[in-house]
Order: structure tokens, then C-alpha cells, then sequence
């Protein structure tokens, strides 16, 4: 069940990971930057993952090294977690990785929230609000306590210890 537990923690992670990446484009396009101008700086794969290019021309600030804590972090758990999560001895210290990859998270939502609302609707907190390009509703307090899921899953793993 640990087993399970790790590899779930890992590919929400991903999915996470995807939303700060949203959150990164949406600062960029606040920035006033083209959709012509970030696509062809993010050819290659050090500027597709890593904004290289785009952060030289113009600085990305805290996002910059956050993206590259964030990229490194899920990787890196995702690949201990797959190969190593069934060895006991390892477990205690996969545990400890996926709090501090949560940690790492909670700082990485609350800012890909904040961008994508601003750029959504002009505000960075939504209470309540209705989706622009999908039916539904939106509101800040879920985006910001998605890494809940996180917590709530190593708790669990913890419990299999």
C-alpha cells in the first residue's frame, strides 16, 4: 500500500507541477509578452523547461528558481519513488522527501493561482467565480489548498509505516 501510496504522491505531483507551469505562462503573458515570443524562446529543452532563454532577456525573478527546485524535486521523488518505494528501509526517508516536495508545492500553487486569476479575471483571489473557458466554477481557496491532497496522501503513507 506505501508502494501505491508513493507512486500516487508522485503523479499528482506532475499535475501539480503542470498548474505552476500554467502559472508561469500567465505571468509571462501579464508581463506583455507575446505568445509568439514566449513559444520560440522555449525551444530546446533547457528553455522549455527551465525558461532559460526568456529569464536572460528578461528576469523571472522568484519563479526562476522556484521552477527549478520544483522541476528537480518532482523528478527526483518520482524516480526514487518508482524504484526504491518498496524497499523498507528507504521508506522513512521517501516520507521525509514528500513533505518537503509539499512544502515546496504549497509556495508553487499559491503563485501559479495568483498569475492565472490575475490574468483570468484581474484579481489575484477569487472567492467564487465562473469559469471563463470551461462551464463551472472557480475559486481561489481550492487552487491554494490543492497540496491538502498532498499532506492527506503522505499522511497516509505515513500510516503504513
Amino acid at each position: 500500500m506505501f508502494y501505491f501510496l508513493m507512486i500516487v504522491i508522485a503523479l499528482y505531483n506532475l499535475l501539480l507541477y503542470a498548474n505552476f507551469r500554467s502559472g508561469i505562462y500567465s505571468y509571462l503573458r501579464l508581463s506583455k509578452m507575446s505568445k509568439t515570443y514566449i513559444k520560440k524562446n522555449r525551444k530546446g529543452f533547457i528553455n522549455y523547461w527551465l525558461y532559460h532563454s526568456i529569464n536572460k532577456q528578461n528576469s523571472l525573478g522568484i519563479l526562476y528558481g522556484l521552477n527549478l527546485i520544483f522541476l528537480i524535486a518532482t523528478f527526483t521523488f518520482m524516480v526514487f519513488a518508482i524504484t526504491l518505494g518498496f524497499i523498507e528501509a528507504l521508506q522513512s526517508i521517501l516520507i521525509v522527501f514528500s513533505i518537503v516536495l509539499c512544502i515546496i508545492e504549497i509556495l508553487c500553487v499559491i503563485i501559479a493561482s495568483t498569475y492565472s486569476n490575475i490574468e483570468d479575471y484581474g484579481k489575484p483571489f477569487i472567492f467564487l467565480a465562473k469559469r471563463k473557458h470551461v462551464r463551472g466554477y472557480t475559486s481561489s481557496l481550492l487552487d491554494w489548498l490543492s497540496w491538502l491532497m498532498t499532506a492527506f496522501l503522505i499522511y497516509l503513507s505515513f500510516q503504513q509505516l
